[in-house]
């Protein structure tokens, strides 16, 4: 088995120091609270926490409706087998 590199180690440190953060994050005392750090997080993430992918306006829609029109065309090729 590889032995992780320095930036795994790093990325890993990150995430279990994140993580023990969270343990003493208690519930939010108020609406109020909730709502600054759901802020405070958009924040953090920056563009990431903007839903969809970058430079569309429709998301990952055409793949889906590509992937749903090939089963329709699976299934109905499949029906005139029998």
């Amino acid at each position: 088995m590889e032995r992780p590199s320095s930036a795994e180690r790093a990325y890993l440190e990150r995430i279990d120091r994140d993580n023990r953060a969270l343990e003493t994050d208690g519930v939010p005392a108020s609406l109020a609270e909730m709502f600054e750090r759901l802020e405070r997080i958009r924040r953090s993430h920056g563009a990431l926490a903007r839903p969809g992918v970058g430079g569309s306006d429709d998301g990952d829609l055409a793949a889906h409706l590509a992937f749903l029109e090939r089963r329709r065309m699976i299934e109905r090729r499949g029906a005139n087998d029998t």
